[in-house]
């Protein structure tokens, strides 16, 4: 058997003329098997892409090069080529590419039993960095759950601002990747499932991990919709309990997890859901939300666009429906940066809050204000998202008067504490507003 490099990495797009990705998985076992793939990436063509059905991505691995150089690309790709009916003149190198030259093959598109060939690559594995993610820093530290958490590949997901995306994380055995590719078809079979990733695990020989990207309609996005209800009832479909169930603010919108660890079988294993409204929960980039009030700001500008007076009330009436949430810390001693101390008490990170104001108390405590924003969670379920996503214990919490009434939840220190001595969350309609 020849010795593999882990240093490259050999790649074949392929879109295959299947809409589901179970029937595309089938079509493509043969290639599976043939090449020897290590790993499947498929997911389904938005409406607007210029192809239709299923794009698939197969991963293989590379023998260490018998020749130097560019001649060592060539080496790699000549199966490839001689089996997609390629000529030699079709595959481009570069030479001057750090590391190992790279290299790039696309020649004509012929479609054989619905699969058709879009092209080859062979690049470093260290190129290839910008394909991955890393857990979110917004997850709690766990040790029972650490080998649940994984680097992960990215996923696409045509996904609207009210659609739950959901992430769904298994491991199963199997000798090479098209007994696994089977075991997992009834999971593909789902028809909300958009993206799948399919990969032996470098930590564990025979152990494979597969990663499921959701895209779910919210069944009611009022205000007042209990987003646990659903991810409760998600998580159910998976065999996960709900008190595997942790929630962190992010931006203005909430994300949760459920992770736990099970026996592995052959059959997929799912040990972990993470679930964010509009956008993969893994991505660490931020959700501009209300994106009504967004747009109604830029029609504003257009001639054919509501006038000042209408365009305030509805962003009035927007944020009206909205709660806003707000965090104070009391604080003894100096404080260098104000945003630093409210990141250390939650689970959140810089970009989650819009805005500090500190002042100085009559007993010389700094008082630290932290604006987090908007969400359509109730005052009481955001309250409660934000005290779980701290350390601290215990916390009094208040209870609305009525449904647009402010929630709260207040923890104060031990005498004689130094540094944050009082935390209160506070969460309503319009506060902070005038």
């Amino acid at each position: 058997m020849p010795a593999i490099d882990p240093s490259l990495v050999v790649s074949v797009s392929l879109n295959v003329v299947d809409s589901r990705l179970d029937d595309a998985a089938r079509r493509c076992r043969s290639l599976v098997a043939s090449l020897g793939a290590v790993g499947l990436v498929a997911s389904r063509t938005e409406a607007d892409h210029p192809r239709d059905g299923v794009n698939v991505g197969l991963t293989l691995t590379p023998s260490v090069p018998s020749a130097p150089g560019a001649e060592a690309v060539f080496h790699l790709a000549a199966p490839l080529l001689t089996r997609f009916r390629w000529s030699r003149g079709d595959l481009e190198v570069d030479a001057s590419a750090a590391g190992h030259p790279m290299g790039f093959a696309a020649g004509r598109e012929r479609t054989t039993d619905g699969v058709t060939p879009i092209c080859v690559s062979i690049c470093a594995a260290a190129d290839t960095e910008g394909e991955w993610w890393d857990p979110p820093e917004w997850l709690p530290a766990d040790e029972s759950v650490v080998p649940v958490r994984r680097r992960v590949r990215r996923l696409p997901a045509a996904a609207s601002d009210d659609d739950v995306v959901a992430r769904v994380h298994a491991r199963l055995t199997a000798p090479d990747l098209d007994t696994a590719l089977v075991s997992c078809l009834p999971l593909l079979r789902r028809p909300d499932v958009w993206s799948v990733d399919l990969r032996q695990m470098t930590t564990d020989d025979g152990v494979w991990s597969l990663a499921l990207l959701l895209v779910l309609p919210l069944v009611d996005v009022s205000p007042q919709a209990p987003f646990g209800t659903g991810v409760d009832a998600l998580a159910a479909e998976f065999g996960l309990l709900a008190g595997h169930l942790r929630r962190s603010p992010l931006g203005t919108w909430m994300v949760a997890a459920m992770e736990t660890t099970r026996p592995l079988s052959d059959a997929p294993t799912v040990e972990a859901l993470y679930v964010r409204t509009g956008i993969d929960p893994f991505d660490r980039g931020p959700v501009d939300r209300p994106v009504e009030i967004r747009e109604m700001v830029l029609r504003g500008r257009d001639e054919d666009g509501p006038d000042e007076a209408e365009l305030i009330r509805r962003i009035e009436e927007a944020l009206r429906d909205a709660v806003r949430v707000l965090l104070v810390v009391d604080v003894t001693g100096p404080v260098v940066d104000a945003r630093a101390v409210v990141r250390g008490l939650f689970r959140i990170e810089d970009d989650d809050i819009d805005s500090t104001t500190t002042e100085i108390l009559a007993d010389g405590r700094l008082r630290i204000v932290a604006h987090l924003g908007a969400t359509l969670m109730t005052a009481e379920e955001i309250v409660e998202v934000a005290v779980a996503s701290s350390d601290l214990q215990p916390w009094v919490r208040s209870v609305p008067e009525s449904a647009d009434g402010l929630a709260t939840a207040e923890w104060r220190a031990p005498a004689g504490t130094r540094g944050a001595v009082r935390v209160e969350v506070t969460a309503g309609y319009r506060l902070g507003l005038s």
